[in-house]
């Protein structure tokens, strides 16, 4: 992940990037004896409570009754809003750790940087993909983010975000203005146009009453005042490779649509969005291992067979193989890049790469399914950031 980084940025010139990094790793209080592991991967370490528990919350509200039950991983996946505190630097970018980055993200930081009026600002902002490219975009940028378009539903108005991806200006103010809300715990239960957040939708999708719910929900009415935050081209940024058409098996009279909600109310027309499936890699800027799976768990995407026979057709065009096995061989081949460097500084011989399972995705470091061949040990005290010269 951090070599993805690396590569992307203006410490690697073919890059043709402007912009350097620095690399945090929130961790959780419980988990802090670990903190010493990232520090060597070259992280700052942010050692933090989660901001919000239930025992926060009204008593006998139904939020708190239930928010321990979101998927994932309930309040706890609060502890990533900590990242708006970091002010000592223009933007923050929060990911999730299943991801990489292949393109340079310079447009999204000068359109946020530099103002409309300027020359580089007008420039960046006009190469910018975004969802909805006939919707003007604010004055001012505060935050990217992308839409969790696979867990959506066609006749449903309202979409969380994709928890892995957010650009943003940090804010304090931001922060306690997120834990405000979330405290009120004004959430109605089910998933329905008066539900979740609000009462106004915010519900029952994946991830609606923790992180995905509550950023949504932010942006879209808390700030919405200010309505400074852009949506990004789910296909481009933060692509997950999932299928964003709606194939049941309930309310088939939408079978086909996008599973994004016409703006215009028209279901009928719904039907010429982006099939991520197949976008190609080259236009692909940063990439989320989820529909996917994990490159380390060795496994091409098969569609699992489940129980509920009505899921199969669902299930068998969820993502796409090929595609997957692209993205797969790019993550290896920053792998092996780091280790080509590592061998280079220390004499760290890389593991083989020799494996037979799927070498065309995995780049001979899978021996087989769910085999993984791992990287040979850091040498005992190494410093990553030695490599980088940072």
């Amino acid at each position: 992940f951090r070599h993805s980084i690396h590569k992307q940025s203006v410490h690697t010139p073919e890059s043709g990037s402007a912009y350097s990094y620095q690399m945090y790793a929130i961790v959780h209080t419980t988990c802090q004896e670990n903190a010493k592991i990232l520090e060597n991967l070259g992280y700052k370490t942010l050692v933090r409570e989660t901001p919000i528990t239930p025992e926060q919350l009204p008593e006998g509200s139904w939020y708190r009754n239930h928010v321990e039950a979101e998927n994932c991983c309930g309040s706890a996946e609060f502890i990533k809003l900590h990242a708006y505190e970091l002010e000592d630097h223009p933007i923050v970018v929060h990911w999730d750790m299943d991801v990489a980055i292949l393109q340079p993200m310079d447009d999204l930081f000068d359109s946020m940087l530099y103002p409309i009026d300027s020359e580089k600002g007008q420039q960046a902002r006009q190469r910018l993909e975004v969802q909805h490219p006939n919707e003007p975009l604010p004055d001012r940028i505060d935050a990217f983010f992308t839409r969790d378009l696979t867990s959506a539903q066609p006749w449903e108005k309202v979409q969380g975000v994709q928890g892995g991806f957010l650009v943003a200006r940090p804010s304090k103010k931001d922060f306690q203005d997120y834990l405000t809300f979330i405290r009120e715990a004004n959430y109605t239960g089910g998933r329905c146009d008066t539900c979740g957040w609000g009462g106004l939708g915010y519900g029952g999708f994946q991830g609606a009453m923790a992180y995905q719910g509550v950023v949504a929900y932010y942006y879209d009415q808390v700030a919405k005042n200010r309505r400074n935050a852009v949506e990004l081209n789910v296909c481009r940024w933060n692509q997950v490779v999932a299928d964003v058409i709606w194939r049941g098996p309930n309310k088939m009279e939408h079978h086909m649509q996008c599973r994004e909600y016409p703006k215009d109310g028209n279901f009928e027309a719904n039907t010429q969005c982006e099939d991520c499936r197949v976008t190609p890699i080259e236009l692909v800027k940063t990439v989320h291992y989820t529909a996917c799976k994990k490159p380390w768990e060795c496994t091409v995407p098969t569609p699992r067979v489940p129980r509920d026979k009505r899921q199969v057709y669902r299930l068998e065009n969820l993502t796409n193989i090929t595609t997957c096995g692209k993205l797969f061989s790019k993550w290896y081949a920053l792998r092996h890049d780091f280790e080509n460097k590592l061998k280079d500084l220390t004499g760290t011989e890389p593991a083989k790469r020799e494996g037979s399972y799927e070498p065309d995705y995995f780049l001979g470091s899978c021996d087989g399914r769910g085999r993984y061949k791992a990287m040979s040990a850091l040498p005992d005290g190494f410093d990553v950031s030695k490599m980088y010269g940072m």
